[in-house]
């Protein structure tokens, strides 16, 4: 077979990177399509939203994702910087660049956000032109960026669009300082799945941002009656509305009482929001990101199916759990569970070494719901056992994060 010239084989290239963007995208969104590139724009993604149109006030936010095809890591990949982030340099949310590689068995694709494209991207000048450029082979190097995970990978986009909108709305607080929150309202790191033994971060933050709500009311309804009554001409009008708006948020001291916001944030939350980016930036720069979180996500499914078929005697004293994986990449995983015999009765890893760690549980105390069942209903087995996986899949995790990670995290 012939070498295609190159002016084909970047057509081919381009071709194959668009084709398979559109079908990775199309599984979750809308795909909308530019006739003209611009704003290094390949496809518009919009959520699939019924209920919202592009003729509303207030319409839906699209995504912009720019589509790159490298043949190896000798080829650069290179984004004008205007279409990244503003000219103070803060990345646009809503742009997503998605670079695919390899042919057939060897298909691999990344997923970059903007924040992570001006972190990771050398700036260069070209002419009259400022790039955001990087080599292929510093990509395909580590795996921080690799899609090992098609559906949590669309979850980002899908995530970014939804807060998206809320920054949006966030430009009219000169008229209002009313804002409506939700969970999906913080940084798309904290989704992470890294274990944590204090609290969900998304739900505890939702949480205390719904107390701080609660006080901003308060707050918004005491300065209004205050206002009118600087504003009245009436002293029994005045004290009415002191009577029946302010005393009722007057402490026995007589100071103002307004939900008390510096009680709100506890100091175990943000000592594990700082545990939980210290670890994920220590991921980053081993380079394993993205494998980390698969070898997490595998281990969890083999877990699960193993301790569910019916061949598995839930009766079983004590199991012993080997979780085996490549040492240097974190590929490759494989889960054995077997009948175990140990003195000790909580749960302890016996063995841990980058590449393996071996563990002991005693059924009845780690799932102590499914332990000694005879069910042969697939359904019910699962449900007993998926609510207290985490008994195994943490101790078997904080072996794996103190031989990558380290000790002090």
């Amino acid at each position: 077979m012939t070498e295609a010239t190159p002016w084909l084989k970047a057509m081919e290239n381009g071709g194959l990177g668009e084709a398979r963007a559109k079908a990775f995208l199309m599984d979750r969104f809308w795909v909308l399509e530019r006739s003209v590139d611009i704003e290094g724009a390949d496809y518009l993604v919009q959520r699939r939203l019924t209920r919202q149109n592009f003729m509303d006030r207030d319409p839906p936010r699209l995504g912009v994702v720019q589509v790159k095809f490298i043949q190896d890591g000798g080829t650069s990949i290179s984004i004008h910087k205007s279409y990244v982030c503003d000219d103070k340099g803060s990345p646009f949310n809503e742009f997503f660049l998605l670079v695919f590689t390899g042919r057939e068995d060897n298909e691999k694709s990344y997923l970059l956000s903007a924040k992570e494209i001006v972190g990771t991207f050398k700036e260069v000048v070209d002419g009259t032109r400022t790039l955001l450029r990087l080599s292929g082979a510093k990509l395909l190097a580590s795996s921080n960026h690799e899609v090992t995970h098609k559906g949590q990978a669309l979850d980002r986009i899908e995530h970014a669009l939804r807060n998206a909108d809320f920054l949006a709305n966030r430009r009219f607080l000169g008229s209002t300082s009313y804002l409506e929150i939700s969970r999906d309202h913080i940084d798309e790191d904290y989704l992470k799945p890294l274990e944590n033994s204090y609290c969900d971060l998304q739900k505890e933050f939702f949480e205390i941002k719904k107390k701080l709500q609660s006080a901003l009311f308060d707050i918004e309804e005491v300065a209004d009656a205050m206002r009118r009554i600087l504003a009245s001409t009436d002293p029994i009008d005045a004290f009415r509305i002191y009577e029946d708006e302010i005393t009722q948020h007057v402490d026995g001291s007589g100071r103002l009482d307004l939900g008390r916001p510096r009680d709100i944030f506890d100091e175990d939350f943000i000592e594990a929001a700082r545990n939980h980016t210290a670890r994920l930036m220590r991921l980053r720069a081993l380079g394993i990101e993205g494998t980390y979180f698969a070898l997490l996500r595998d281990c969890e499914r083999s877990l699960l199916a193993q301790l569910t078929a019916p061949s598995f005697d839930s009766c079983i004293q004590t199991i012993q759990v080997t979780l085996a994986y490549d040492r240097e990449t974190l590929r490759d995983p494989h889960v054995e569970i077997c009948r175990g015999a140990t003195s000790d009765t909580t749960p302890h890893v016996s063995v841990s070494t980058k590449g393996r760690q071996v563990a002991f549980f005693d059924l009845k105390r780690t799932l102590p719901r499914f332990a000694g069942t005879s069910s042969t209903d697939a359904v019910e087995r699962e449900n007993l056992v998926r609510d207290e996986l985490w008994r195994i899949r943490r101790p078997l995790f904080d072996a794996v994060d103190r031989v990558y990670l380290g000790e002090d995290l």
